[in-house]
């Protein structure tokens, strides 16, 4: 009984599981558990003062263990042991307990992202009462396993009975594994060069900068702690469930199967970019059921208020095959990646989504095997990345084309028409719009409201293909690399490895998107937030104009 943790595998021990259902066994037998059907529990956080059931009580024993100096068992019946005995001969677990009926793995190795099987029960429409009005809205709690399981009993308790909630913390882990929720926590190197993930797992230090992956233990003891470590969850079991439930399996195939009048746009899919890839890859269009994803990021300060500077980046992916009341719901917005922070990520973003790239490629190629409950049967489900939605900084985290300097403009490239501010000592687009006019347009020959003197005869400059940026200008620059291949600060000073770069073009890195087979046929490939873009411009408009002070864009 006091020997709590195997110390090999720092598990619970078999003789410790013996011992409890001996035990248990026993006390069960006794008069007062036939009166009442429950039993003191003689764990550490009950002390042997409050009533429970059987499995309850064995709940509390494998999780927190026996109070201290527990050897006569008057309560349950058993007779005195010395206290340098054990009466169950057993050991007994900790915190990170395996139970008799299998572990909750929260940590899948990197690049395993598994399958769980839903039970059917779970995807059956309940029969129970609903209970809209919830007892409780908000119920903040330490990240404990005892006073979750306070939490569950509680609303076991007030809820009608008899009800199914569940009723331990175990209970909820159990269920949110067979939901298919994977958590994959993958340690990354403090200076974000690198993840230590598939065949890089078992480093202990950073191959780019050589900085050690772990804490310096604490006198060898206790588990090793990483520097640093993100998140990763995986999105096929996600997807797979929109067509495993009645409510969203046909809307998924909305897209498709809709009419637009010729000239609107209601969804996405009646965009050009949209029908542009249903027309390169019709064989991944003839599926209604495939689905299409956008990807959307952006940095907050989770600890704002107090003034502390600390950067968290979630990377939200989007289904659009559903209806436009459907798809930008938050229920349908997935959390993929979550890079921790405290540092802003920067150049280095790409290292974070290596997991999220991998599994789209296999969605791509592969597919995954789902079943679609309103046709009632199996198919391949496929899934392609049409573009990312971010703000202008983020953009160039992206894409790879830094949208500072003089080539700032990600469209017109190395055609730019920006010039130098000689007193502002900074570089203006001003008046770079009008060659985007038809050229007979009266604005082209305005002197007066644009720059003064000047007309302007040029045209835009040209619209990209993909193919184009990647083949002829990406893959010739020297010394543009990947970010896996140089490290998450291999990008720190391009202008010193990378050939013309600030002169000739902006592109800082290779963009791992451009590892997806698609990529670089799609028509549209980045989007701004044009919501983002709208409310600096009107705030830099709005403290010019009122004169805000320390804020106004208007100086010498």
């Amino acid at each position: 009984m006091d020997r709590h943790i195997d110390p090999v595998d720092n598990n619970v021990s078999i003789e410790f599981s013996e011992g409890v259902e001996v035990l248990i066994a026993f006390a069960s037998s006794q008069s007062s558990f036939m009166e009442r059907k429950t039993m003191l529990c003689p764990c550490v956080s009950c002390g042997n003062r409050k009533q429970r059931d059987v499995r309850t009580v064995s709940r509390h024993l494998y999780r927190v263990g026996f109070k201290s100096n527990y050897y006569v068992w008057s309560s349950h019946g058993e007779t005195y042991y010395d206290a340098g005995e054990s009466s169950t001969g057993g050991q007994f677990m900790g915190d990170e307990a395996r139970y008799a009926d299998g572990p909750y793995e929260e940590n899948i190795p990197g690049g395993d992202f598994g399958s769980t099987e839903i039970p059917e029960n779970l995807m059956e429409e309940p029969n129970e009462e609903q209970y809209e009005e919830g007892v409780f809205e908000a119920f903040e709690a330490a990240n404990q396993p005892s006073c979750m399981d306070e939490i569950s009993q509680t609303f076991r308790d007030v809820f009608p009975q008899p009800n199914i909630a569940p009723e331990s913390y175990y209970e909820m882990k159990k269920l949110m594994k067979s939901l298919g929720l994977p958590v994959v926590k993958i340690d990354i190197c403090e200076d974000n060069c690198m993840l230590f993930w598939k065949e890089d797992r078992e480093l202990l230090v950073c191959q780019f900068c050589g900085k050690d992956r772990y804490h310096q233990k604490n006198h060898g003891k206790g588990k090793r702690r990483p520097k640093q470590r993100m998140f990763y969850l995986p999105i096929t079991e996600r997807l797979k469930r929109f067509y495993q439930q009645e409510a969203t399996a046909s809307q998924m195939r909305w897209h498709a199967e809709h009419e637009s009048l010729e000239g609107e746009m209601h969804h996405p899919s009646d965009a050009a970019a949209w029908k542009h890839f249903n027309k390169v890859y019709p064989d991944f269009a003839a599926e209604s059921r495939n689905v299409y994803l956008g990807l959307a990021t952006d940095g907050f300060n989770p600890v704002g208020m107090s003034g502390e500077s600390h950067s968290v980046w979630p990377v939200i992916v989007t289904p659009y095959n559903l209806p436009p009341g459907m798809c930008m719901k938050r229920e349908y917005f997935f959390l993929s990646v979550l890079v921790p922070g405290p540092r802003h990520p920067k150049k280095s973003i790409d290292i974070y989504l290596q997991p999220l790239i991998e599994e789209l490629k296999s969605l791509w190629s592969d597919g995954v095997e789902a079943y679609d409950v309103s046709k009632k049967q199996n198919f391949t489900m496929r899934a392609a990345l049409m573009w990312t939605i971010n703000d202008f900084p983020a953009y160039g985290m992206m894409s790879g084309w830094m949208t500072q300097g003089r080539l700032a403009c990600p469209y017109c490239l190395d055609d730019t028409k920006s010039f130098w501010l000689q007193h502002g000592r900074k570089h203006s687009w001003f008046d770079c719009h009008r060659m985007f006019l038809p050229r007979e347009h009266p604005y082209r020959r305005n002197v007066q409201a644009f720059r003064k003197g000047q007309t302007v005869t040029d045209d835009p400059p040209p619209w990209l293909t993909g193919e184009e940026i990647l083949r002829e200008r990406i893959n010739n620059i020297e010394g543009l690399k990947k970010t896996v291949d140089c490290g998450g600060n291999g990008h720190e000073k391009p202008a010193s490895t990378i050939n013309g770069y600030g002169k000739d073009h902006n592109w800082v890195k290779k963009s791992i998107f451009w590892e997806l087979p698609y990529w670089e046929n799609l028509l549209l490939r980045h989007n701004l937030d044009f919501m983002h873009v709208e409310k600096i411009f009107f705030d830099n408009l709005i403290n010019t104009v009122l004169n805000v002070s320390g804020k106004p864009k208007d100086n010498a």
